[in-house]
Formats: structure tokens, sequence, C-alpha cells
């Protein structure tokens, strides 16, 4: 037998023992005594295992052997994977909390399905590591424990012949020659130079420079010849500096993105005429797909190519940004996240943040009122008339003649072609309407308004298209940009514009955050629950042990008493003493029934707790990819915060800006409003402020 091999089952037997101790089964003497035992027998040519010594010793039983092999087995499996779990926490994988994490999971599962689960299959099912990130953690154990076959060293890349040459020149030469030169690398390695603040010797030779260049470890991309030295040597000065060596540059990437099959903005919502009037008119072609069809795919990132910088090193490219591709309602996401198909017949669409749905179509002839009563539908509502005051729409998205005192809530666009009056509409996608009046209006997307706002409040995550609008005693915020005809007049109260900010998701983020939080305070009491449940399950477990024990012992007993019995003349008290017994055993039969009848409800407790608190991870997982989607997407926004007014902007008029603001203090006309970084001519310090200058 190989030495490997046998320091491996001394070690399993040493666990066995360890566990057989653990749960209270033996003491140590015991252990030790089997073992001294295993060990004769061992010698006298009769291998067997700790366990069935100590079966024979009439210590635990075969079952009670059975179930700690198992226990053992699960150790031994631990183990080899440990390396693992903690080059996993070294390499930021995981954080040292994941890892006591997982390794509780790993328990429990186990001791409630006596089976194992591998560290990969817990990362997985805990929503810990999604599969991409597994097989990179592999991937990335593999090349740590995998002989390295290349080093890290800096290798040369001058000319072989140069290289011996410059290897010749002396050190007292090299320190010489540093009187003279110093060798100045930029911050990015990419470029060496040699700057000299007096006249080089007139011998100097190329060699010479090559080694002063290897002696401070600038060994690629040189540029360096006999004739550039000798044109060194001629220039008039003492002064100079010289580019002699440049590195290769990382090649940046390419970012990831969505390749989409159908028209994402069928109703045109804010296209401008050449005039720079919004088309309200022109409603596009409503695409249908069918239940099956591809609706977007992902194109992967493509890695850029790395570089070398002047010391040989490799310069990692810069990573390219990787995009969630969003599946809504009556969609279906590829089990690789790269593709959406429709899970319907309908219409597709996609909300301003970028998630991707189908919804069928609900026609209502007239007005919403007291006939219809509030309409609640999950898909696209087309109304013929009008939505009249204290009733409210809920849908996909919704289009209108008007919304009279109404409430409009919608998942993806709102189209209204009259007025907005005395409304509220909050809207995932764009919002469309001829005039709005004394409302409320809050979009992820675009907001598009042809000839009035009054005394409104409009939020945007996108832009106001308003460009032949007049704006009157309103406040407006977009993070991107404002086009507008007029602002403001002098009987009406002064309007705010505010540029840059985004309330509308920072409310948005808000939310998720708080829902997070509850989701994790709900997990919490789960996990503690489970404690508290695991504990009672493991002090049943140890009394039934310790009642199976007594079952076994006593079964010893009779055995004994029978055999002695028919030896003995007293046979009639020893019958007695066995009829005893056996009632004993009866009495502690029924009483593990009552004990399995306790571990069955516990662990269905248990198994009930597990699920809810695996469906709160799953819960948690969704609102960490919408929250890390709706940041994606606000780094993805390309409008520059601005506000262009092509009419008059009246005095009393409010411009505010991320950090600064302006109040106009008399009329001004065709101006455009950004704010920039400026210097304080007091300070010198660098701040933000709101410019205007004209078209």
């Amino acid at each position: 037998m190989a030495v490997e091999e046998k320091a491996q089952k001394a070690k399993a037997q040493h666990v066995f023992g360890k566990l057989v101790i653990r749960y209270g089964l033996a003491s140590k003497e015991t252990v030790q005594k089997a073992l001294e035992t295993q060990q004769k027998l061992a010698s006298a040519g009769e291998k067997k295992l700790l366990g069935e010594v100590l079966v024979e010793m009439g210590v635990i039983s075969p079952v009670q052997m059975r179930a700690l092999l198992k226990l053992q087995r699960f150790y031994q499996l631990r183990e080899r994977e440990k390396p693992l779990l903690a080059h996993a926490v070294s390499k930021g994988f995981l954080l040292p909390r994941d890892e006591k994490r997982v390794l509780g999971r790993q328990m429990e599962l186990f001791k409630l399905e006596k089976k194992y689960y591998s560290i990969e299959q817990v990362l997985y099912e805990e929503n810990i590591l999604d599969l991409s990130a597994i097989q990179a953690l592999k991937e990335s154990f593999a090349a740590s424990v995998s002989p390295r076959l290349e080093t890290e060293s800096t290798v040369c890349l001058t000319e072989p012949q140069a290289s011996e040459t410059a290897s010749r020149v002396s050190s007292e030469r090299l320190k010489f020659l540093e009187e003279f030169f110093d060798v100045v690398v930029s911050s990015d390695h990419l470029e060496a130079s040699l700057a000299w603040t007096k006249k080089p010797p007139s011998d100097l030779t190329v060699e010479e420079l090559h080694a002063l260049l290897d002696r401070h470890g600038i060994c690629h991309g040189r540029s360096l010849s006999s004739d550039i030295v000798q044109q060194w040597l001629s220039k008039p000065g003492s002064k100079g500096s010289v580019v002699v060596a440049r590195g290769d540059a990382p090649v940046p990437g390419q970012d990831a993105s969505i390749r989409y099959h159908f028209d994402t903005d069928p109703l045109k919502v804010g296209r401008l005429r050449k005039g720079g009037s919004v088309d309200f008119r022109d409603r596009g072609e409503i695409p249908l797909v069918r239940e099956g069809d591809l609706l977007a795919e992902k194109i992967p990132p493509i890695p850029g190519t790395p570089g070398i910088d002047v010391f040989g090193r490799s310069i990692d490219p810069p990573k390219p940004r990787d995009i969630l591709l969003r599946s809504g309602k009556g969609t279906i996401r590829s089990e690789d996240g790269t593709q959406i198909f429709a899970a319907r017949t309908g219409r597709p669409q996609m909300t301003a943040d970028g998630k991707i749905s189908v919804h069928s179509e609900l026609e209502i002839s007239g007005d919403v009122g007291l006939k219809t009563g509030h309409v609640i539908f999950d898909g696209d509502v087309k109304i013929s008339g009008t939505i009249t005051a204290g009733f409210r729409v809920k849908a996909a998205s919704v289009t209108a003649s008007e919304i009279h005192g109404g409430e409009i809530i919608a998942e993806g666009n709102v189209i209204i072609s009259g007025g907005v009056i005395n409304a509220s509409i909050r809207a995932e996608g764009q919002v469309k309407a001829r005039h709005i009046a004394g409302s409320t209006v809050e979009a992820c997307g675009d907001v598009a308004i042809a000839t009035s706002i009054v005394d409104s409040t409009i939020e945007t995550s996108g832009s106001l298209l308003a460009p032949s609008a007049t704006v009157l005693s309103s406040q407006v915020t977009a993070f991107g940009k404002m086009l507008l005809l007029h602002v403001g007049s002098e009987k009406s109260k002064s309007c705010r514009l505010v540029m840059g900010e985004d309330p509308v998701l920072k409310r948005k983020l808000s939310s998720l955050r708080d829902r997070m939080h509850y989701l994790k305070d709900r997990a919490l009491r789960y996990k503690n629950a489970e404690s508290r449940q695991r504990k009672a399950l493991s002090g049943i477990e140890l009394a039934i042990g310790k009642v199976v024990q007594f079952q076994d012992r006593t079964l010893l007993e009779i055995r004994r008493l029978e055999e002695q019995g028919a030896l003995e003349s007293d046979a009639e008290s020893l019958h007695v003493r066995v009829e005893d017994l056996r009632e004993a055993i009866s009495d502690a039969e029924r009483k593990v029934e009552k004990l399995f009848q306790v571990q069955d409800a516990v662990k269905s407790s248990l198994v009930r707790l597990i699920d809810r608190r695996t469906q709160c991870a799953r819960d948690l997982a969704e609102l960490q990819e919408e929250t890390q989607a709706l940041m994606q997407w606000a780094r993805m926004k390309k409008d520059r915060p601005e506000i262009i007014v092509q009419g008059v902007v009246a005095a009393g008029t409010v411009i505010v800006g991320t950090e600064s603001s302006w109040k106009a203090t008399e009329s001004v006309q065709a101006v455009r409003f950004v704010e920039k970084s400026v210097e304080d001519p007091h300070t010198g310090t660098i701040r933000k402020k709101v410019t205007l200058s004209g078209l």
C-alpha cells in the first residue's frame, strides 16, 4: 500500500473516532480501546473498520455506524473543496461572511437530505454567484494550482548584439554617465526619455546608452542608433532630452450592445419636424410579434488587446462594459441571458430604462368614467374619449384623446392627443401631449409637449421636447436637455427649470433599496428561526440516539440472560428479568416513535423556513439586478444637460444646475443655459456655474 493511501485511511479513522466522541456515543478511553483492538486484529491478519469494532463492542449500533460513515464522508469531501473556497475569498470572488454562509448552508442541506452538495452547487443555489462567475472562479483556481508556464520576469527586447555589447560596459563608466543623464519615464510607463543638463561626453557610444537603459529596466520599444547619438552630440547647448523608448499602448475592447428585432419607438414620441415642432400625427406602424419571435439579443463585449510598457510588462486593456438584457412581462430570457423571446402574441414594447415586454391590447370606445370604472389592464389600452376626473387607468401603455382630472400609471408610453388638465401621469416610458395645465407628470423617458405647459410640475429622466411651447408658472426638472419657445411672462408666477438632476431615478433607487432592506431583514429573521429549529432538531436527534443506544444495550443484556438461563437452575427469576427488559424496550420504542413525530414536524417547519428564505434570496437577486440595470441605464444616457429657449425668458425665471443656479433679473431672448466648471478669480478654486450664451 502506498504511503499516501495509508495516511488517508489513518486520517479517516481519526475523523470517525472524533465524530463518535462529539455525538456522545463513546468516551475517549472507549475509542482508544477500540483502536487498540483494531490494531491487534490487523496484526492477526483481520482488517476491520473502527466502526465495525465499536459495533462488536456494543458501543454503537449498525444504524449509527452507517450514519457516522456518511458524516465522515461529508467532512472528507468538504476538506477537499476548502482550498477552492479560500481562493474565492483571497481573490475577491467572495466576502469572508459568504464563506461562512456557504459552509453553514452545506451542513444544513446534509442534515436535511443526507446528501453532499458541492461548494459550487451551494454558491449557485444560494444566489451567491451565477454560473459565469463560478466558471471564472474555477478557471482562476485551476491557474493558481497549475505549474506556471510563463514567468513574470522582465525580458529585454533589445537586439542581441546591442545587449551583449552593453553588458561589457563597466559599472564605473555607467556611474560616470549618470552624472549627465536622467532617465524619465511617463506616468503611464509608455514612454521613456533621456534628459541631460550638461553637455554629454564626446566619446559617448550607443552601446553605453543601452547599458544605461538596462540599468534602469528600460527594455521594450527602444529607438537608439549611432546616428541618433551623433546628432545629439552635434547639437549646440548643454541641455536637452529625447525619447528613447516607446511602449505599446493597450487596445480597448468593445462594449456590449443590444440588437433589437422590433421598432423600439413605433409611436415616434418626441420626433421633431424640420422646423423644430413636434409631429403629433405621425403614429408610425405598430409592430406585432408572435409567440417565440426573437425580440432582442445581446452582442457580448469584446476584450481588448494588452499592451507592453517600456519595462516589458504587460498592460491590461480597460475592461469593456457589459450590459444587462432585461425581460419584462410576456417575454422569456434565455438561460445565458443573451436573448429575449416573445412568450405570447402581442405588441412589443421597451421602457425608457430598457425592459422589454409584450402586451395584448384593449380598446375602449368613449370615455373612462362611471360606465367603465377604473381600468386596470396588463396590456396596451386605447381610449377614444377622455379619462374623466377621479378615474385611474393602469396599463402597459395608454393612448387617449384627453385626460381631465384623472390618473394614468403606465409601464411604457403615454400618448394624449389633446390636453392634460388637472391630472396625474406616471410613466416608465415617454409622455406625449398637446398641452398641460395644472398637472403633474413623472416620466423615465422624454416628455414632448406641443403648445403650452401651465401651472404644472414635470420631472423626467430624459429630455423635455417642447420647442413650440410656452412654459408658465411651472417647475420642470430634466436630466437631459430642454427645448422651449418661451419661459414665463410679466403677469404669471416665475418658472423654475432644473437641469442635470434626475429625481425619478433617485426615487426608484430609493424604493429598491427600501425593498431590499426589507427582504434582507426578513431573510435574517428566517435564518434565526432556522437556527432555533436546527438546534431543536439536534436535541431530538441526540435524544433518539440515546434511546436507540439504550435499546441496543438492553437487547444485548437480554441475549446474555437468555444464554445464562439455559445453564442455570434459577431460570424463573431470569425469565422475569428478561420480561422487564422487554417491557423497557417497548417503552423506549414508544418514546422513539413520539420523538420521530416531533422530528418530522420540526423538519417540515425547517423546510418551510428554508423555502421562504430561498424565495427572499431570489427576490433580492431580482431587485439587485434591477438596481444594476438602472445604474447602467443612467450611465448610458448621452444627452448633455442644457436649456435652449428660442424666444423670451422672462424676468424672475430661475435656472438651477447640479451645484449652482441663476436668476433672470431682466428678460433675455434666444439663449442657451449650461452649467460649466469655472475658476473663481478671487480664490482660484474651480466651481460650477450656470452660464448663458446667445443662440
